[in-house]
C-alpha cells in the first residue's frame, strides 16, 4: 500500500512536470522550466556571487588582509573610501533598473552585462603580481614600501569596480524573483528550491578550497595560490550557468502594458523613503552588523590553532552546508504555517543562542562545527524569508506610489552604509587591541594569533570576544522585525488591487489583453460576492475545517480590501478628490501655468496644520499635503523644460506603444534567427532593435519631462478616467465571454502546432 502510494506520488509529480513545464499551474505564474532554470542556473550565479563577496573589502575580509596582505587598518580605510564612492554608483544602478523597459525586463538584461565583468575583475584581483611590485618598485614612499602602496591601490581599484559590477549582478539575480511572480507563497517556494540548488556552489567552494590548500600550500588557506587556481574555474562555470537563467526566465510585473516607465531619481527616492516597511528591514540589517564577527572563527581555529588538516576542514564545511539544506527545504512550510514575521523572529533568536554556545569551548574544532551547523540551520530559513519579504515590500511600494520602484531601494539603503562606516570600525579597533596590525613584528598581522609562531594564548582570548560581539549583533538584528505588520493577507490584497488598476489603465488606453480581461473580471466578481459573506467560526478541534474556515475568512478580508479600492470614490475623501481634479481637468494644461509658487507654499503649510486625530482626517491631510507639493514640483519642472520656448503638449502614446510592440516583435524574430543559426539575420535584427529602443528612449524622455511638469493635471486625468471606468465596469465585463473564447481558441491552436 505504501509502495503504491509513493509510486502514485512520483507518477503525479512526473505528470505535473510534463504538464507545467511550459505552462504555469492554475493560480501560479512560473513554469517548471523557469523554476529549474532560475535554480540550476543559480549555481553559476552563486559561483560569481561568492567570488565577489569574498573579495569585496570589509573588516572581516580574509583574502585581502591575509592572502594579499593589506593591514586591517588600511583595509578599513579602503572600505571607508569605497563606501563613500559607492553611494553615487548605487544611485546610477538604481536609476538604470527603475527606468529599464523592454521584454528583457528590469533585471534579466544585467545578468550577463554585469556578471562577466564581475568574474574578470575577480580574476585580476587574485592574479595581480603583488609580490613582484616590491622588486619592480623598490624604496619607500610616505613611510611605506612602494610595493605595498601599489598593492593597496590595486585592491582599492578592484574593490571599487566590484562595488558597481558585483553589486549590480547580485541585485539582478537575487531580485529577479521579485518580478518572476506576484504570488508571495510561490515566490517563497521558488526561493527555497533555488536556495537548495544554488547552495551547491558555496558547498563546493568550501570543500575544494581547503583541499587545494592542503595540496599546494600546506593547508594554508591564506595563501593566494589557492585562489589563483580555483577562481578561474568558478568564473567559467559561473558565467555558463548564468546564461541558463537569462535564456529561460521571463519577468511578470503586475503593471499596465501602456504604463510609461520613466522615474525621476529624486521622486523615486522620496517614495521609497516613505515606505515604513523598507526602514524596518533596512534597520534590521544595519543593527546586525556585529553578527558577522563570528564568520571567521572556525578558520582561525583551524589555521592558527592547527586543530585539523585542510581535508578535514573541507569535510566540516560540507557538513555545515548540509544544515542549510534542511532549513531551506522547510522554510516554505514554516512561512505558510506561521507567516514570515514569526519565522524571522524565531530563527534570529535561535541564532543568538547558537552563537553564544560557541563560547563554551572555543578550543574544540568540532564543538564550533556543531554550533555553526545549528546556526546555519536557522540562518538558512532566513535566506528564504528575507528576500521574500523584500519582494513583498516592493509590491506595497507599487500599491502606494503607483510606480514599480525596485532599484531605488538599494540607493536609499546606502544610508545604512554611512551608518555602518562608524560601526564597522569596531572590529578593526578590537583586532588592534589584540595586536593585529601592520608592523606588529610578524610577516602578516594575523600571524600573531598562531599558537606555534605567534603568541600561544592570544587566539583563545580573541575568539570569545568575537563571539560576544556576534551575539549582540544577532540580537539587535531581530528587534526591528517586531514592528513589521505587512503580512501575507495584506500582500495578497495589494496584488489584487494592482491587477484591478492595471486592467482599468489598459482599458483607458485600449490595450487590454484577453488573459488580463478574464483574470481581472473573475477577480472583481469574486471580490463583490465574497465581500458580502459572513465570517465562518474557527474551530481548532477540527484541523481541516479550521484551515478551510481560516482561508475562507481571509478571502473575505481580501475581497473587502479590493472592494474598498473599487468604491473609493463613494466616501468623503473620494468625493473631495473628484471635485479638485474636475476643476483642474476643466482648465487643462493651462492649470500648470497658473500655479503661483508663493501661494502654493502657503497651501503646504496650511495642509500640514490640518487635524489628524483619526484615520479619515489623516488621509485627508495627507492628500492635501501631497497635492500642494505636486503643484510646486510641477511648476518648477514646467519652468525648466518648457517655459515660453517649447510648446507644452503631451507626446503621442500611440507612437510609443507602436515602438514597444515593434521591439517585442523583433525579440521574437531574433530568437527564431538564433534558433535557426542565422547569425547574419540575428545581427541585423539586433541592430534594428537598438534603433527602435533609441527612438523609444527619446520618446520616453519626452513623456518623463511632460509627466513631471503636468503631474497634477495627469493625476486629475488618471483619477477621473479611473472613476469613469470603475463606474462602467459592466462594459468591460461584457468583453469577458469574447476574451475567454479567444483564449480557448489560441490554446487549441498552440496545442495543434506543438503536435505537428
Amino acid at each position: 500500500m505504501a509502495i503504491g502510494s509513493v509510486k502514485g506520488k512520483v507518477t503525479g509529480l512526473l505528470g505535473d512536470l510534463k504538464s507545467y513545464w511550459r505552462i504555469p499551474p492554475k493560480g501560479k505564474y512560473m513554469t517548471f522550466n523557469e523554476i529549474a532554470a532560475y535554480s540550476f542556473g543559480g549555481i553559476g550565479a552563486y559561483f560569481i556571487i561568492q567570488l565577489g563577496s569574498t573579495l569585496i573589502v570589509s573588516t572581516t575580509n580574509i583574502i585581502v588582509s591575509t592572502a594579499i596582505g593589506v593591514s586591517p587598518a588600511h583595509t578599513y580605510i579602503i572600505y571607508l573610501l569605497a563606501t563613500f564612492l559607492n553611494i553615487p554608483l548605487t544611485a546610477v544602478r538604481a536609476n538604470m533598473i527603475d527606468n529599464t523597459r523592454g521584454k528583457g525586463g528590469k533585471y534579466r538584461p544585467y545578468l550577463l552585462s554585469m556578471g562577466i565583468p564581475t568574474a574578470l575583475i575577480a580574476l585580476v584581483y587574485v592574479w595581480f603580481p603583488y609580490q613582484q611590485m616590491y622588486s619592480i618598485f623598490p624604496g619607500e614612499l610616505f613611510g611605506y614600501e612602494r610595493g605595498y602602496l601599489i598593492k593597496a591601490a590595486v585592491v582599492f581599484i578592484c574593490n571599487l569596480a566590484l562595488h558597481f559590477f558585483f553589486n549590480f549582478f547580485r541585485d539582478a539575480y537575487e531580485n529577479l524573483i521579485h518580478v518572476l511572480s506576484p504570488n508571495t507563497q510561490e515566490r517563497t517556494n521558488v526561493l527555497a528550491v533555488k536556495a537548495v540548488v544554488y547552495s551547491l556552489a558555496p558547498s563546493i567552494m568550501n570543500f575544494v578550497n581547503p583541499v587545494i590548500a592542503q595540496v599546494v600550500a600546506n593547508s594554508d588557506q591564506t595563501n593566494i595560490l589557492v585562489y589563483r587556481i580555483t577562481y578561474p574555474i568558478y568564473a567559467v562555470i559561473g558565467i555558463a550557468l548564468t546564461i541558463v537563467v537569462f535564456a529561460n526566465t521571463k519577468e511578470k510585473i503586475v503593471q499596465a502594458k501602456t504604463h510609461t516607465i520613466q522615474i525621476r531619481f529624486t521622486d523615486a527616492l522620496k517614495e521609497v523613503a516613505k515606505n515604513k516597511y523598507f526602514w524596518i528591514i533596512a534597520l534590521a540589517g544595519w543593527l546586525g552588523f556585529l553578527e558577522l564577527a563570528y564568520t571567521n572563527i572556525l578558520l582561525y581555529n583551524q589555521s592558527y590553532g592547527h586543530t585539523v588538516d585542510g581535508v578535514t576542514y573541507g569535510i566540516a564545511w560540507t557538513l555545515i552546508g548540509n544544515a542549510s539544506l534542511w532549513g531551506m527545504l522547510f522554510a516554505p512550510f514554516f512561512v505558510k504555517r506561521f507567516g514570515k514575521k514569526a519565522v524571522l523572529i524565531t530563527v534570529n533568536m535561535m541564532n543568538v543562542v547558537c552563537i553564544m554556545l560557541m563560547i563554551v569551548n572555543v578550543r574544540s574544532f568540532w564543538w564550533l562545527v556543531a554550533c555553526i551547523w545549528l546556526n546555519y540551520l536557522f540562518s538558512s530559513v532566513e535566506q528564504i524569508t528575507t528576500p521574500a519579504i523584500q519582494a513583498d515590500i516592493r509590491d506595497y511600494q507599487q500599491y502606494k506610489s503607483g510606480e514599480r520602484i525596485d532599484g531605488m531601494f538599494a540607493a536609499v539603503a546606502t544610508i545604512g552604509n554611512l551608518v555602518t562606516l562608524a560601526t564597522s570600525a569596531v572590529l578593526p579597533a578590537v583586532q588592534e587591541k589584540f595586536g593585529i596590525y601592520e608592523g606588529n613584528g610578524f610577516e602578516k598581522p594575523f600571524d600573531i594569533l598562531d599558537i606555534e609562531k605567534g603568541q600561544p594564548d592570544l587566539l583563545y582570548k580573541f575568539l570569545p570576544v568575537l563571539i560576544i560581539m556576534a551575539a549582540v549583533g544577532a540580537f539587535l538584528n531581530v528587534v526591528p522585525y517586531f514592528f513589521y505588520d505587512f503580512n501575507e493577507k495584506k500582500q495578497k490584497s495589494v496584488i489584487r488591487v494592482l491587477q484591478v488598476r492595471a486592467l482599468f489603465e489598459d482599458y483607458a488606453n485600449n490595450a487590454l489583453k484577453n488573459e488580463q480581461i478574464v483574470e481581472a473580471i473573475d477577480l472583481v466578481e469574486n471580490a463583490r460576492e465574497m465581500a458580502d459573506k459572513e465570517y465562518m467560526p474557527l474551530d481548532k478541534s477540527d484541523k481541516k475545517s479550521y484551515k478551510e474556515a481560516k482561508e475562507y475568512n481571509e478571502e473575505i478580508d481580501i475581497s473587502r480590501f479590493v472592494c474598498k479600492e473599487l468604491d473609493k470614490f463613494d466616501n468623503e475623501l473620494g468625493q473631495h478628490k473628484l471635485d479638485v481634479y474636475r476643476g483642474i481637468n476643466a482648465q487643462g494644461l493651462d492649470f500648470i501655468n497658473s500655479i503661483n509658487i508663493d501661494t502654493v507654499s502657503k497651501e503646504v503649510k496650511e495642509a500640514k496644520a490640518l487635524s489628524k486625530t483619526n484615520e479619515e482626517e489623516k488621509e485627508f491631510r495627507s492628500f492635501r499635503i501631497e497635492f500642494a507639493k505636486s503643484k510646486l514640483s510641477a511648476r518648477r519642472a514646467f519652468d525648466k523644460y518648457y517655459g515660453t520656448v517649447k510648446k507644452f503638449e503631451q507626446p503621442d502614446m500611440a507612437e510609443l506603444t507602436a515602438l514597444f510592440d515593434k521591439e517585442d516583435e523583433l525579440d521574437k524574430e531574433i530568437f527564431e534567427s538564433a534558433k535557426n543559426k542565422d547569425k547574419e539575420r540575428a545581427k541585423a535584427l539586433t541592430e534594428e532593435k537598438k534603433g527602435v529602443q533609441k527612438q523609444a528612449k527619446v520618446l520616453m524622455d519626452e513623456f518623463a519631462k511632460f509627466n513631471r511638469a503636468a503631474k497634477p493635471y495627469n493625476d486629475a486625468v488618471k483619477l477621473l478616467k479611473q472613476y469613469d471606468n470603475y463606474s462602467r465596469f459592466d462594459e468591460i465585463a461584457a468583453l469577458y465571454e469574447g476574451a475567454k473564447s479567444a483564449i480557448e481558441s489560441e490554446d487549441k491552436t498552440e496545442v495543434a502546432n506543438e503536435l505537428q
